[in-house]
């Protein structure tokens, strides 16, 4: 008999779903190979689920493409693959699954990995390991590295005394995650298939709380909320130049997420810059690019560190802050080439939402690199600094400050160092000037002879190209 009988309805959404780095489907003709493959691969990454008992689109549609096993005894080679020949044994619970009314189609098995704390091999010795929806051979130091990475438990995983899955059974948001959640289960269910609970004591995990509690800092042991503030400079945040009480946005993850984008946005579009043509602007960041920063803050986090993520607002420059450093082996340079994460469980399940706000791992910051620069913005920069890991979004053109300096001028009689410091982003008074200087030398500009001081300024040369510029500096 089948663990579960499911609706048409769910099995149509286990055939549907795209398969990415935590989820692919598999044949019920697959070899073991296969199976450990992908299992194997699963473990060493973020864990995940795979499907065994579905057609290649190729092959089919809609329920066409469920083609299971005849009988669970069939379907034992997926034990062997993962429990047996594998080593050491994954971690892996799994699910027999047949369609109501359409028996004949044979049993689906639906198999969850965890992220494991050991590196693990196929049978002929081969490590894999996620990217996107494929799973990739390592070899040498790639597999040095990822041992390095393991063994440290995370603290999503802490158990919280004072919150039961009775509790969790409650939360609102827990209820919209499971209406759109195939198969169909109940709160209770879910929170034991997916370790979101310990089976014994009944207490929840803080990763439970992170992502369904109404208020996961009341009954976490850290802080753990979004905190958004706005500083009127261009320098260093200092209290004196805080526009308002930084606000405090807590709730679910989902739901912490967007309202602070709605927050953040709301206070970004209030910041005006000069633009090219002399007329107050109001700064606009890419929104792909703002959310991917924010929802990397909050899922890669170290949860143990009681700490908020912090959302700071610049007159030229957006700064998210987050508690703990790189996860693993990771380091700056390995930012777009590597992948690690500290919250396995969060990643996974924020990744299970109809409209999730995270994509593949590794896959976030590299849409925000390359939203900047489609919106003609500098990319951002990242920093790991003591304990915490800051990405900033600069509102820096990507065009070079001397074109940005001339097209200022093609419209306006002259151009301050103030100004030109407003309009290309740059800080530093003397860099500016040697901006100036370089265009001077080149012929392009001049000084504005009756203006010294704080009130120098330049403009387009009104001498001849052959006449020399008088040097008043």
């Amino acid at each position: 008999m089948p663990d579960r009988t499911i609706e048409p309805q769910d099995a149509l959404q286990l055939i549907d779903r795209q398969e990415s780095q935590l989820w692919e489907q598999k044949s019920a003709s697959d070899r073991g190979a296969a199976i450990q493959k992908i299992g194997v691969a699963l473990a060493n990454t973020d864990g995940g689920e795979f499907i065994v008992g579905i057609e290649d689109v190729r092959r089919g549609h809609g329920l066409d493409r469920w083609q299971g096993f005849s009988c669970i005894e069939a379907a034992n080679v997926v034990h062997q693959a993962l429990a047996r020949d594998a080593s050491p044994p994954l971690p892996y619970e799994v699910e027999h699954l047949e369609i109501a009314g359409e028996e004949s189609r044979g049993i689906a098995v639906l198999v969850k990995i965890e992220k494991s704390s050991d590196v693990h091999f196929t049978a002929t010795s081969q490590a894999f390991v996620r990217r996107g929806a494929s799973s990739n051979l390592i070899l040498g130091q790639q597999i040095a590295d990822l041992q390095l990475s393991k063994g440290a438990k995370s603290f999503e995983d802490q158990l919280l005394s004072e919150y039961s899955v009775e509790d969790l059974a409650r939360e609102p948001e827990l209820q919209h995650f499971l209406d759109s959640y195939s198969p169909q289960m109940n709160p209770t269910e879910f929170a034991r298939r997916e370790r979101l609970v310990a089976r014994d004591s009944g207490c929840c995990r803080v990763a439970a709380a992170i992502l369904f509690a109404d208020s996961p800092s009341a009954v976490s042991p850290r802080r753990c909320a979004i905190k958004v503030a706005r500083y009127n400079t261009s320098r260093e945040a200092h209290r004196d130049h805080l526009a308002f009480p930084p606000l405090t946005i807590e709730g679910p993850a989902r739901l912490a997420i967007e309202r602070s984008l709605e927050e953040t946005t709301r206070i970004i579009e209030s910041v005006h810059y000069l633009g090219p043509d002399g007329s107050p602007r109001a700064i606009h960041y890419p929104p792909e690019a703002l959310k991917e920063i924010v929802v990397n803050a909050v899922i890669h986090r170290d949860y143990n560190m009681s700490d908020d993520v912090h959302i700071f607002i610049f007159d030229n420059r957006v700064e998210v802050r987050s508690p703990g450093g790189l996860p693993g082996h990771m380091t700056l340079d390995l930012l777009f080439s590597e992948r690690a994460s500290r919250n396995p469980k969060i990643l996974r399940l924020l990744n299970r939402y109809p409209d999730p706000l995270n994509q593949d791992v590794g896959e976030g910051l590299k849409t925000a690199r390359a939203k900047m620069l489609e919106a003609k913005l500098k990319e951002p920069r990242f920093d790991v600094s003591g304990n915490y890991f800051t990405a900033t979004l600069p509102h820096e053109r990507l065009a070079r400050p001397e074109e940005i300096v001339l097209e200022y001028l093609e419209t306006h009689d002259e151009i301050t160092n103030a100004i030109a410091r407003g309009l290309t982003g740059i800080q530093s008074e003397n860099t500016m000037k040697e901006v100036f200087y370089h265009l001077r030398n080149l012929r392009k500009l001049e000084r504005v002879p009756e203006k010294h001081g704080n009130k120098a300024a330049w403009r387009t040369p009104t001498t001849s190209p052959d006449q020399p510029e008088l040097d008043i500096l």
